[in-house]
């Protein structure tokens, strides 16, 4: 009978711990071969890889190659696996090739009894994986609520010395480009050729692509949202780009840019309709004398006169904006919003918050009262730190929708604001539909009068006392 043979294996589960401990593994593993006379066939070693996964490459190096030993030897047991289905796999792989798993430091005993005691030691390990994950998650949520960058790497930022977010000047130079470009209506492609071109990088090291770019252009942390597992903080971190700015971007589709046209958007279609026929009218355009190109809005049928479209857009344009210029009127549309955004679904995490705040509040205070009177149960630490925890997140959950809310008077100041709002937002957000005849233009707006009729705009006159209306059908099957 020839000398008994194994092989070692070695992991250890994240980049956060050192790679001495494969050392320290290897170390214990050999000295346990010296002592018991057995020679080394090969080693194998994974670095930072979880044992709750079968993806690890040496790991099923080993097991493809079971056979080439009598033994495969580790530290311990949850070296092997943390996981309490793939253990007993992979044990059974090896089972097949007449291979036995060994522990260094557990002393199994090769007996019925063994058998208990090893699985006993499989659920252990299983347990205590699933409970570091716990606690694991804990802490990142407690690093998340004082918005922490917990490892998450986003272009634009780096993580100062206390790991929150601080600004990479030059990289958010680039997004701030980015936004600019695509609100001027280029496309993500091209932006991501241009960067490529200049020499900007991935977080692996790939330059510059479309996704990049469409990570960037959608990404809601630039406005100073701090977002992590479903906690969410506003002004959380550093402002790289406004939120005008930021949702003028989600609304603005690249287009190809012709080397000789200049292309037009008709902000209006889909909404402005035929006063005779009912009909959808075109956007088109046309060249008149020196070749210089007019963009009109026509009918298909020809029941009305074509318009110019910075015309009519001007017009109804104008229009709202100087109805915004009425404080009385930009108030009273702010707080018709306000009322709108407090929906039930908000009030019911209002609630909910404010319960789980009360009910940590009262379970922290049962406790300090038991202390007080000399009374100390077992896991009374571990209960007041899930007390205080809980309380934190409730008192963060009830901020976070408070800031939510909107304010009237800011939210009047932005509708007020001529910048704020450019000319195809207003037209967006405020029209409903835009009957176009030969002798006027009525602008149907998106919320009614007080008498649940539709406000209207004849570009001369303005109807007030309006409330907010839901969004509706702006080409309505039948005009009315």
């Amino acid at each position: 009978m020839g000398a008994r043979t194994a092989v070692i294996y070695a992991r250890y589960s994240c980049n956060k711990q050192r790679e001495a401990s494969i050392e320290d593994q290897l170390r214990v593993c050999r000295d346990w071969c010296r002592r018991e006379k057995v020679a080394i066939a090969a080693e194998y070693c994974d670095y930072a890889i979880s044992g709750r996964t079968d993806d690890r490459p040496e790991f099923l190096r080993m097991i493809a190659n079971a056979g080439e030993s009598d033994i495969v030897l580790v530290y311990m047991m949850d070296r092997f696996s943390r996981d309490e289905y793939d253990a007993p796999i992979y044990k059974r792989e090896l089972a097949k090739k007449g291979v036995r798993l060994v522990s260094a430091l557990e002393a199994i005993p090769d007996s019925p009894e063994g058998i208990i005691y090893e699985k006993l030691l499989e659920g252990l390990a299983a347990c205590e994986s699933k409970k570091t994950a716990i606690r694991t998650r804990r802490g990142m949520e407690g690093n998340a609520l004082k918005c922490k960058t917990n490892g998450v790497r986003i272009f634009g930022y780096r993580a100062n010395e206390d790991d929150l977010y601080e600004i990479d000047p030059d990289q958010a130079a680039l997004v701030r480009e980015a936004f600019k470009r695509k609100i001027n209506r280029e496309t993500t492609n091209a932006i991501a050729r241009d960067f490529a071109q200049r020499g900007v990088r991935t977080r692996a090291g790939n330059p510059c692509g479309y996704s990049m770019v469409y990570q960037m252009l959608h990404n809601r942390r630039y406005t100073g949202r701090y977002e992590w597992g479903g906690i969410v903080k506003e002004g959380g971190m550093p402002q790289i780009i406004d939120e005008v700015t930021f949702m003028q971007a989600q609304g603005v589709k690249g287009v190809k840019q012709r080397s000789k046209e200049d292309w037009g958007e008709f902000a209006l279609a889909g909404k402005a309709i035929c006063g005779g026929c009912g009909r959808n009218v075109q956007g088109v355009s046309g060249r008149g004398r020196h070749n210089v190109k007019y963009e009109y809005y026509k009918c298909p049928d020809g029941c009305v006169r074509p318009v110019r479209r910075e015309e009519l857009e001007g017009a109804v344009v104008s229009a709202l904006r100087e109805l915004l210029q009425d404080r009385e009127e930009a108030l009273r549309i702010a707080h018709m919003v306000a009322e709108r955004s407090d929906s039930e679904d908000v009030r019911a995490r209002r609630k909910q918050a404010a319960e789980s705040l009360s009910a940590a509040e009262r379970g922290l205070k049962n406790i300090l009262n038991a202390i007080e009177q000399g009374i100390i149960a077992p896991g009374v630490k571990e209960r007041i730190a899930q007390l205080e925890e809980q309380q934190a997140r409730a008192r963060y959950d009830l901020e976070a929708i408070k800031d939510e809310e909107i304010d009237p008077e800011r939210f009047a100041d932005f509708l007020q604001c001529g910048a704020g709002l450019d000319d195809a937002m207003l037209l967006k957000a405020f029209v409903w539909q835009v009957r176009v005849s030969d002798d006027e233009v009525l602008v149907t707006l998106n919320y009614d009068t007080e008498n649940d009729e539709p406000a209207r705009l004849d570009i001369q006159r303005v109807r007030g006392k309006l409330e907010w209306c839901p969004q509706r059908d702006s080409n309505p099957r039948y005009p009315p």
